[in-house]
């Protein structure tokens, strides 16, 4: 017990510092932010339930006493919950027969479906703490890009903020689409070091898997299908269903990625198709993330990876 209770402070006391790098302003400011989650998830997976639930209250109070309890309440719901959930589905397993040994562990997939919705869940418990109101969001943005060109403009005339709101009510628009896609790759990729890490140090409490042979359940694209009309509705209602379509989105997005992975796992050009993929999405991400979501609807459906393979075989 004390092990855990010394490990959680260490783990919520690390993760605080990660979220509070972003107010430094240095160049590494973004990339220690982004794995704000990972001391928590290393906690989970290493560890238990336990010790990154203490992780997670530590990281808030120390967020709490350095910048203010509204900024405790984002860090919380939109990383500690997630990451607490999947290493939550992580750890759990079932047996079978008389001898007690684990024979199933709680699936990948059903783990990313999961994070999914635990991510959208988060986002729209802040619009709402927030106040999400598209009108006002998208005057104080207008005011701050304004502010910021002004500073910027080196001596020629500024932007007026007539002409600088049609990017700020677009990016309004988008912030419930976008938000929570760049959430759920920052929560899969600090799960992912996670795994590295505890496995590294054996105290992974399940076997390490190929991520390529991830598959979400049926409802998720049912979810993502329901979810896209209903993003037209106005309020809290559209806004919601942005957000799932979103979360699940990038969850599509990334089984598209692993029916890539499975189905060049063959080929002897595997690593140059995939270091071009990598680097297109790094600078063309908004044009290939909805082509690798159709991608992993198709495999929803269609099972591309299973067939892909029985071809293989029957070829041998």
């Amino acid at each position: 017990m004390i092990e855990v209770g010394l490990i959680g402070v260490a783990a919520g006391i690390a993760g605080a510092l990660l979220f509070l790098s972003s107010t430094s302003g240095t160049a590494l400011a973004l990339p220690l932010f982004a794995i704000c989650g990972l001391p928590i998830a290393i906690a989970g997976l290493g560890w238990n339930l336990l010790t990154a639930i203490v992780a997670a209250g530590i990281a808030g109070i120390v967020v709490t006493g350095a910048l203010s309890p509204a900024s405790a309440a984002v860090y919380l719901l939109l990383f500690a919950a997630p990451v607490l959930w999947m290493s939550r589905l992580a750890g759990l397993s079932r047996s079978t027969g008389d001898n007690g040994e684990i024979s199933e562990h709680f699936p990948i997939g059903g783990i990313l479906f999961q994070g999914a919705l635990a991510t959208a869940c988060g986002v729209i418990a802040v619009g709402i703490i927030g106040g999400f109101d598209p009108v006002a969001t998208t005057t104080d943005f207008t005011n701050a890009l304004v502010d910021l060109l002004s500073q910027s403009s080196n001596g020629a005339p500024p932007p007026t903020a007539a002409e600088v709101e049609p990017l700020a009510r677009l990016f309004v628009a988008a912030a419930p689409f976008i938000l929570p896609i760049n959430l759920l790759f920052i929560h899969v990729f600090d799960m992912w070091l996670a795994a590295r890490i505890t496995d590294a140090s054996g105290r992974l409490r399940r076997p390490r898997e190929r991520l390529w042979t991830a598959t979400l359940p049926q409802p998720a694209p049912l979810a993502f299908g329901v979810a896209i009309p209903l993003c037209f509705l106005p309020g809290v209602v559209g806004y919601g269903a942005a957000t799932v379509v979103g979360a699940l989105g990038a969850a599509l997005a990334l089984i598209g990625l692993a029916v890539i992975h499975a189905t060049t796992v063959t080929n002897a050009q595997r690593t140059p198709i995939l270091v071009a993929l990598y680097v297109f999405a790094f600078f063309f991400g908004i044009i290939l993330l909805p082509l690798m979501a159709l991608v992993g609807l198709a495999e929803s459906f269609l099972r591309l990876r299973a067939r892909h393979f029985r071809g293989a075989a029957r070829n041998e």
